[in-house]
């Protein structure tokens, strides 16, 4: 039987399944054992749970595979604690118990905890393409999801610090606390100025207002950007909306809360390597983790090894 490193965060989605952790160990243990559990209590501290397993199997990296329970920032900590000691190659299966559980969402992992666990007993390992962007700002940040500036990252902006995420938590309606809070993001992001490149293309405009960087469709809480057609996982995909007239910004909401993600105003790029830029004061978000302009990124993908459902 093999066994795994597990990293729990007990307050992920403000501990709504903190009750059902107990049952959700079990269920892992009746596959994988011995079991050894590592719990996080702020951010970051997964990440540094992740490089201290590293160091402690330096010698037998074979035999290291981690199981992440937790919400995507917990997730996000992990494999960049993974990318940052060039261990790619370390499988993490994962348990979502988020507030958006957009990772789980794209890769066809069951949302319900307990299906996930379960779902683990019969897992493969996969590689799968993750972003990497490189700022002097900020370093070297991977992430799993999205890389986002201006009115996606408002949106974390407002959700992160509401009263209504603890509250939808608590009624296990997490992922709509995201929605919750796009109106008041409406009111809140303005238009600035950015420059990006990709394929030898540099473009600047004037009125930027959502701009994400994504490996997958999904954006907090499973707000789709893009289509199924659209769908390419083989590279990294951009998209833009400029600022509009408050109708036409109406419209893009409603094409994305119904999940067509279809209109004019949308904007869909996909390429290898962008550029971007901004010297305006607007919020980013890497994987809900809240961050801040001025800034000039590279952004691309790199490969990390995940056990998913079969």
């Amino acid at each position: 039987m093999p066994f795994a490193e597990v990293i729990m965060n007990p307050s992920a989605g403000n501990a709504r399944w903190k009750k059902q952790l107990p049952e959700l160990v079990a269920i892992i243990e009746s596959h994988f054992a011995p079991l050894h559990i590592s719990q996080t209590r702020k951010a970051g501290d997964a990440r540094l749970v992740t490089e201290r397993l590293i160091k402690a199997y330096q010698h037998k990296m074979d035999d290291l595979q981690l199981i992440v329970i937790g919400g995507d920032g917990t997730l996000h900590d992990v494999v960049n604690g993974l990318q940052r000691q060039g261990h790619p190659e370390v499988a993490i299966g994962y348990v979502p118990t988020g507030t958006g559980d957009d990772f789980a969402r794209a890769n066809h992992i069951p949302l319900d905890p307990k299906k996930a666990a379960a779902a683990l007993t019969t897992a493969m390992p996969h590689a799968l393409r993750i972003g990497v962007a490189d700022s002097g700002k900020y370093g070297t940040q991977y992430f799993i999801n999205n890389f986002g500036i201006g009115m996606d990252a408002q949106i974390v902006y407002q959700t992160n610090h509401s009263d209504h995420k603890a509250a939808l938590n608590a009624l296990k309606l997490g992922h709509f606390s995201y929605a919750a809070s796009i109106l008041k993001a409406l009111r809140q992001q303005k238009k600035f100025r950015a420059t990006w490149q990709v394929d030898g293309k540099t473009t600047a405009i004037d009125n930027a207002y959502l701009n994400v960087f994504t490996n997958h469709p999904f954006l907090g809480g499973g707000l789709r950007l893009f289509p199924d057609k659209a769908d390419d996982r083989s590279t990294l995909s951009f998209v833009q909306v400029h600022r509009e007239k408050l109708g036409i910004l109406l419209q893009v909401l409603f094409a994305i809360l119904s999940g067509r993600s279809v209109h004019r105003a949308m904007h869909h790029s996909q390429g290898q390597t962008f550029e971007f830029a901004t010297s305006a004061t607007v919020p980013i978000q890497i994987d809900g983790e809240e961050y801040s302009t001025p800034i000039q990124v590279t952004l691309h993908q790199t490969k990390q090894l995940f056990l998913l459902p079969t």
